[in-house]
């Protein structure tokens, strides 16, 4: 995430692991085009009611010193990143919070468990409603901390910004297991996805 800002300190780690996730079921059910309360939904409030207390969202998050080296490449703190775009977003921001946003293993874990795959559905729906839960409580959190608001952002595998730099973003904290229970390949895929 990029923002402008000219007071800010670069500081460690906020870690934010106590989100207290509680689904916005009216926006739930917009989503999945479903009546609550309908014949129809009846399964689908039965996952829920068993699934909802489950999601334990976390953030992982720094204020990070960039620094651009050329068209094409910038480094975050001394690690080098390559993205035309993510050049682009640097050279109009002040500062950027790299940061690592998920749903949490625990829901990720129980939908690998289910064979239903009306569960399976219902319950990775809620893992994306709990990892934009935590984005939501990062933005607030930067807005907090240091005054600021998000301006900008950018993913690793979207917009030329290549999927390998989602490896090099954890290179940026320390024990991202143990803090937020989130793994990297070396290609940059997580576990759990929905981080």
């Amino acid at each position: 995430a990029l923002i402008r800002k000219s007071e800010c300190v670069r500081m460690s780690s906020i870690t934010m692991t106590n989100l207290g996730f509680f689904l916005n079921e009216v926006e739930f059910y917009e989503h999945i085009r479903m009546k609550k309360g309908s014949r129809r939904a009846l399964p689908i409030e039965r996952i829920l009611e068993t699934a909802r207390n489950i999601p334990k969202p976390k953030v992982l998050y720094r204020v990070s010193e960039a620094k651009i080296i050329d068209a094409t490449h910038f480094t975050l703190d001394g690690v080098e990143f390559i993205s035309e775009v993510g050049v682009e977003k640097i050279s109009q921001a002040s500062y950027v919070f790299p940061n690592i946003v998920t749903a949490g293993p625990e829901i990720e874990n129980y939908c690998l468990s289910r064979e239903n795959v009306l569960d399976q559905y219902i319950i990775m729906e809620l893992c994306n409603f709990a990892c934009e839960f935590a984005r939501e409580a990062l933005i607030r959190d930067i807005k907090n901390r240091y005054g600021v608001e998000i301006k900008d952002c950018i993913y690793p595998g979207e917009d030329g910004f290549r999927l390998e730099s989602g490896k090099k973003i954890f290179d940026l904290f320390e024990n991202v297991e143990a803090e937020i229970g989130v793994t990297v390949t070396e290609v940059g895929l997580t576990t759990p996805s929905r981080t």
